[in-house]
């Protein structure tokens, strides 16, 4: 087999970013446990530092870091970069599959430089589709040019399953595991590691908010930060955090739009630990990021999704979302709603049941031609419910 020569199959895990680190670290877990396979995982720098923050919580490290040289901080740039230094790694390891999760920059160019040296590649948490090309940016129209020559397509979802039988992908080459986010959560709150930042008071009601998506920086700061503005004024009793992005364009206009607002706090991103356990004590999530709709929901809080669009309409089915755009009128309409009355306790999750990982890794090993080997689940199933009532609870 490819890979260092030894009897088991190298499969090489690229990552580039937080959310790919965090939703790659349990399927690099499980590969680990079984002896078929040697897991090696690449830090592409994407976003230097923070992929070794997501992995650290799982006990993971990265084998291999690469540093693409950026002066302009463009998309071309980064690509060009990131294309040399994933093409020297390939060809030094041969491994026999590359994995590569979401839509991603990463994840992209990872998946084309692994089809020119004629290796398989997998794409996690592949069929997400919003059908509109500018929207999320870049990442739809690199989830579709992925779907073109991924080997093995492991959908998160029946309906991520469906887009791509809809675009002409074989039956046979894709799985529906459920999303690794789910594993990760299931690990951390097992382990104790979600814990809130200890400055949440836990007697005020609490609304979480990021911002980051391309499509909406301009005048969709703007619409986002008027309606959290006013939500402060009008609900003294709530406490709001915006999680500030690390980009330092962002993050500037973020500040100088909430930075002096009573009632809302401003603080960089968290560790994924801590992020966790701030959403688990949540009343409510204002957010563009698909991860934290995928975990919010998981978790049983409900979600503002600032976007017209989502490429997981099932937080939306499943009675856990609300597509409210960046209109502050919107989002304060909807946060009112939610905020007067919570009542989640019969939704279920859509997104999986914490096994993702071990069907992962099946899907992985059919595609290689490995011996067929009983994988055990590391873990029993734990039901949404029962996820939501092992985090810490706020008082009354």
């Amino acid at each position: 087999m490819r890979g260092s020569g030894s009897t088991s199959a190298e499969v090489m895990v690229l990552i580039g970013t937080r959310p790919e680190g965090v939703k790659t670290a349990p399927l690099v877990r499980q590969l680990r446990l079984d002896t078929r396979f040697t897991a090696t995982v690449v830090d592409t720098g994407q976003h230097p530092g923070r992929v070794g923050e997501a992995l650290a919580p799982f006990g993971l490290t990265a084998g291999v870091t690469l540093e693409p040289v950026r002066h302009t901080g463009s998309l071309a740039e980064l690509a060009a970069a990131l294309i040399t230094a994933t093409d020297a790694v390939l060809a030094e390891h041969r491994p026999a599959a590359v994995v590569v999760q979401g839509g991603t920059l990463t994840a992209l160019v990872g998946g084309v430089v692994a089809f020119w040296h004629h290796l398989p590649v997998v794409h996690l948490e592949a069929g997400l589709r919003t059908h509109d090309l500018d929207r999320p940016f870049p990442e739809e129209a690199n989830r579709a040019m992925l779907a073109r020559f991924a080997a093995l397509h492991l959908a998160p979802t029946p309906t991520a399953h469906r887009h791509l039988l809809d675009e002409g992908v074989p039956e046979e080459r894709i799985v529906v595991t459920g999303n690794t986010v789910v594993d990760a959560l299931h690990h951390l709150i097992d382990h104790g590691l979600a814990q809130p930042p200890r400055w949440i008071d836990p007697t005020r009601r609490l609304i979480v908010a990021t911002l980051h998506r391309r499509e909406n920086w301009g005048g969709g700061v703007f619409g986002v930060c008027a309606g959290l503005r006013h939500l402060a004024r009008r609900h003294p009793d709530v406490q709001i955090v915006m999680v500030t992005h690390p980009n330092p364009t962002l993050g500037a206009e973020v500040t100088a739009q909430l930075g002096r607002t009573p009632g809302i706090r401003l603080t960089p991103p968290l560790p994924y630990p801590e992020m966790v356990g701030l959403l688990s004590v949540a009343d409510l999530v204002i957010t563009d990021s698909g991860g934290l709709q995928e975990e919010a929901g998981t978790l049983g809080v409900p979600v503002l999704v600032t976007r017209e669009t989502t490429e997981r309409p099932e937080i939306v089915s499943s009675g856990y979302g609300t597509l409210v755009g960046t209109d502050p009128e919107r989002i304060i309409a909807a946060a009112a709603a939610e905020l007067a009355v919570r009542s989640l306790a019969e939704r279920t999750s859509a997104f999986g049941d914490g096994q993702a990982s071990v069907r992962a890794v099946a899907a992985i090993a059919d595609l290689l031609a490995l011996p067929t080997k009983p994988v055990e689940p590391t873990r029993l199933p734990v039901p949404v419910a029962s996820v939501a009532s092992n985090v810490p609870v706020r008082a009354a």
